[in-house]
């Protein structure tokens, strides 16, 4: 293998129109090129030969998020060019613990000032978000997208979701040991790398040969304009795709909690229908950012027939996967047990069919409880007359209206004066016989039913209902499809 000297890395740094003047961040594997000429030096030397003493060049410089960052003496870990390069005389070190850069240049000392003093570490500025400012570039020397740091400037400066606040420590000026914490920063594993063909479809990327060295180099700017437009649609742009990659999972959960979270309804999903056992159930829940359950039934029996140990064992999971009791679902209503179970589960609200004693729910509702009666076998005027003279609300479900005949929306909903008395709303649906369907594929006319309901901002609860507990996800994912399909909430 040839060995590559000072003039090769010239040369190649040339062609990638690179320029005196420039402002650069760098990524580096020194291996990459093969044998070089005087190591990790040679090509620390050829970049700030080629960008001149008018131009910058930057390479990121952090430790260990477990050691006291100080930028006299704390190692990186990021190669051997970037361990060279901050140990050089002229450079200068951001005091970022997490996302510290080194700078040699005329415009060094002004890309790193206060690094560690702003809120967001990849965010206003910062020596990132100043690259760009500044027309600089980001330069690739036998690394992939993956290595590049500025990536997190999007979903930094957007605060996705997903991302945490981490904390570190560092050195002041003073020599005292600073603690601090940075919202809104990067976690662990992303598919930058693919992005790749993408970026290089909008000619953002030029990529040449060194040696064995593949070299590539990007407008910081325009790669920063790129990146914000399509996050602001796609919040999972950087989430790999892999269904069982655990960092991806939860990020993917942290979007859709998001979204989730500027709707006015509180969604919840029908313990019968997220999953045979709890575990699967709760699984399914954090996979999707649902954050409440309603119990009905879990492994088949219903929850008030649950033994009272393994009851309590089904509630500590929950509690412990922070998932919430929205309400407990009972056949046949006994106020007194519903009272302890409610307690229990920490909630005061109990769905019950209309087909309950009446007596029974009188009694639950001057005993302080949210009664929501569920239609079952009833029409839609019937079921109102009820709950106006518990007083109670209605669990509104639309399967059980398209059996009786109703339809849903244009009769029930339209035409029952329903709309008030409204607590909660099945998300179902199904065929007059009764069989269950994926959503939107029966009678329930429930994609009519929710956009109705959102242009009231309905603040009850939504109650997520499959066709059966194994399509729990296809069920979510539709769920999704639709509010997407009707448009975003204003702000609340």
């Amino acid at each position: 293998m040839k060995t590559i000297t000072k003039k090769d890395i010239l040369q190649g740094l040339k062609r990638l129109g690179i320029r005196k003047g420039d402002h650069l961040l760098v990524h580096t594997a020194l291996g990459s090129f093969g044998k070089v000429q005087g190591g990790a030096d040679t090509v620390i030397d050829a970049l700030l030969e080629t960008v001149g003493p008018q131009g910058t060049v930057m390479m990121p410089s952090f430790g260990s998020p477990a050691e006291i960052f100080d930028v006299k003496k704390t190692e990186t870990n990021l190669g051997a060019v970037a361990k060279a390069f901050w140990k050089r005389k002229q450079a200068v070190r951001s005091k970022h613990p997490l996302a510290a850069v080194a700078a040699i240049g005329e415009k060094a000392k002004w890309f790193v000032a206060g690094h560690e003093s702003e809120m967001l570490s990849h965010g206003e500025n910062t020596p990132y978000v100043k690259l760009a400012e500044m027309g600089g570039k980001i330069l690739l020397l036998g690394v992939d997208q993956d290595r590049s740091t500025f990536l997190h400037v999007a979903e930094t400066l957007t605060k996705q979701p997903y991302l945490r606040t981490s904390k570190g420590a560092y050195v002041d000026e003073s020599g005292k040991v600073r603690k601090k914490s940075w919202p809104f920063f990067p976690g662990p594993h992303r598919n930058f790398i693919g992005l790749q063909s993408w970026l290089e479809s909008l000619w953002l990327v030029k990529k040449i040969r060194i040696g064995s060295c593949v070299a590539q180099v990007l407008p910081a700017a325009e790669l920063l304009d790129a990146l914000l437009k399509r996050i602001n649609d796609e919040p999972d742009l950087f989430i790999s795709n892999n269904p069982n990659m655990y960092d991806a999972i939860w990020q993917r959960a942290a979007i859709i909690k998001a979204e989730f979270m500027k709707e006015s309804f509180t969604l919840a999903a029908d313990s019968l229908y997220a999953g045979k056992f709890i575990e699967e159930a709760i699984d399914n829940l954090k996979r999707f950012g649902i954050d409440n359950i309603v119990l009905s039934f879990v492994n088949e029996t219903a929850w008030d027939k649950i033994e009272d140990k393994k009851r309590k064992w089904y509630l500590q999971g929950l509690a412990n996967a922070e998932i919430k009791t929205a309400a407990i679902k009972f056949q046949m209503l006994d106020t007194a047990k519903a009272a302890a179970l409610l307690k229990e589960s920490k909630t005061k609200k109990l769905i019950v069919p209309s087909t309950a004693s009446k007596d029974e729910i009188v009694k639950a509702i001057k005993a302080g409880f949210d009664v929501y009666i569920e239609n079952a076998g009833i029409s839609g005027n019937d079921i109102v007359s009820m709950v106006k003279s518990m007083p109670a609300k209605i669990a509104f479900n639309p399967l059980n209206f398209a059996q009786i005949g109703e339809n849903p929306f244009l009769g029930v909903y339209t035409k029952a004066h329903i709309v008030k008395h409204i607590g909660a709303l099945y998300i179902n649906d199904g065929l007059a016989t009764g069989q269950r369907t994926p959503l939107e594929e029966g009678l329930a006319e429930i994609k009519e039913l929710i956009s109705i309901l959102r242009c009231r901002s309905f603040d009850g609860l939504f109650i997520l209902q499959g066709p059966d507990s194994n399509s729990f996800a296809q069920t979510v994912r539709k769920f999704i499809d639709m509010l997407k399909e009707l448009g975003k909430c204003p702000p609340k």
